[in-house]
């Protein structure tokens, strides 16, 4: 079994365009998206790291940083901080690390700091029901299956499931214990 790299998670910097345009035009990273893009230009991919230095608003943006790697490998997010509803969790792993651990872990340090510095109640997330590899992450996480939206998404003239996932902070931090 090979070792788990160093996770950590740090604000977007302008110079991780390059990154975060490779990881939007990786097929193998973005199939399991909710919402794809049939391109993604690098000008599009300087705009989405400025919108996601914005800490204005109620989404906050991580990139995900391995140790020996020279760039970030993807992302996560929270959606809709500060509300009575929870925050919804998003990730993408964008680069070759899929596999090894990097996105439970980055997953994990997420929904620490929603619970831990947000605040937050809750966490939850959607997920296509065919994207196996995220619900073992989720449920490795303490998450719990809360329901199916049937036929929820669109693509190429396909409709698919997706199914709506949470966990509450003392789920959670028993699930995670060995990740914090």
């Amino acid at each position: 079994m090979t070792e788990q790299p160093e996770v950590r998670l740090r604000p977007f910097e302008p110079g991780d365009a390059e990154a975060v345009h490779r990881w939007f035009n990786n097929p193998a990273a973005t199939a399991t998206l909710m919402e794809q893009r049939e391109s993604f230009s690098l000008e599009q991919a300087q705009a989405w790291v400025e919108r996601a230095r914005d800490e204005s608003g109620e989404d906050r943006k991580f990139a995900i940083v391995v140790e020996g790697r020279a760039e970030p490998v993807g992302f996560t997010a929270l959606y809709g901080l500060f509300r009575q509803t929870a925050p919804e969790l998003g990730a993408l792993i964008g680069d070759d690390v899929r596999g090894r651990g990097v996105g439970r872990r980055a997953e994990a340090l997420t929904i620490a700091k929603a619970f831990d510095e947000f605040g937050a109640h809750r966490v939850y997330g959607r997920i296509p029901a065919h994207n196996e590899a995220a619900k073992r992450v989720v449920t490795s996480l303490g998450w719990r299956l809360e329901g199916t939206m049937r036929g929820h998404l669109a693509r190429d003239g396909e409709l698919a499931d997706c199914e709506v996932w949470g966990v509450l902070p003392d789920e959670f931090r028993a699930a995670a214990a060995d990740l914090l």
